[in-house]
């Protein structure tokens, strides 16, 4: 374990590691090793309006932006979960925001989709949520005939858990649009659903979570033990 992780835990069948660490350093991953990022950053709940909303996208795409790049083998995907939501005066528009900065940072969107939440515990009708895939400057994704939109309810979660979930459903379907090859990284794991999807899937996972309270819900959900330091 690198000074990058607090704590590590693994499945005895090796298909699955989860580090307590945060994910702007992912020196406990080795570069080109991952096949997959797919991941929901914590959402932004601020009504300090546009300005605020534009230095959260930033601080994603530059902050943890740079390590994504790292890990990820050149011809992964990268999937972000984010919801937009409405400040009180308009809608923010995460989707163009993060896209902006990615774009900057050396990614192109290639694909979008949207999970609405329907019964939202917002005070507006609906939260949108955009599902969203980038790859690498220079390499495109070949365009496919499935639409990424579902109407879905906010699922339940873990009792203990202090984040909302994605839809399972969701999850999925993003995984089988992605590459085939390559351990599934989510670096905001919460309590480990896409951990819980991409093992089902036969993938192998790797969690990166900062809160130690989720870290270790994460390993009783997943079935993990703890590593040697």
């Amino acid at each position: 374990m690198t000074s990058a992780a607090k704590r590590a835990w693994a499945r005895p069948d090796g298909r699955a590691q989860l580090f307590q660490a945060d994910s702007r350093d992912l020196g406990q991953i080795p570069s080109a090793s991952v096949g997959i990022i797919l991941t929901s950053p914590p959402y932004w709940v601020s009504n300090r309006g546009r300005p605020a909303a534009e230095h959260y996208a930033r601080q994603l795409a530059v902050g943890f932006g740079r390590e994504w790049r790292r890990v990820l083998v050149p011809d992964g995907d990268l999937w972000l979960v984010l919801g937009d939501r409405h400040n009180g005066r308009e809608w923010v528009g995460f989707d163009s925001l993060i896209a902006g900065w990615l774009r900057r940072t050396g990614w192109r969107l290639q694909s979008k989709g949207i999970w609405a939440e329907t019964g939202s515990r917002e005070r507006w009708d609906n939260r949108i949520n955009y599902l969203l895939r980038f790859a690498r400057a220079g390499r495109r994704v070949r365009p496919t005939a499935a639409t990424l939109c579902w109407m879905l309810p906010l699922p339940r979660t873990h009792p203990a858990s202090i984040w909302d979930a994605t839809p399972e459903p969701v999850l999925r379907a993003l995984i089988l649009q992605s590459r085939r090859r390559g351990p599934v990284l989510d670096p905001f794991c919460g309590a480990g659903t896409v951990g819980r999807v991409a093992l089902g899937l036969g993938r192998e996972w790797i969690g990166v979570e900062r809160d130690p309270r989720m870290a270790e819900l994460t390993a009783r959900r997943l079935g993990m033990t703890r590593a040697l330091d």
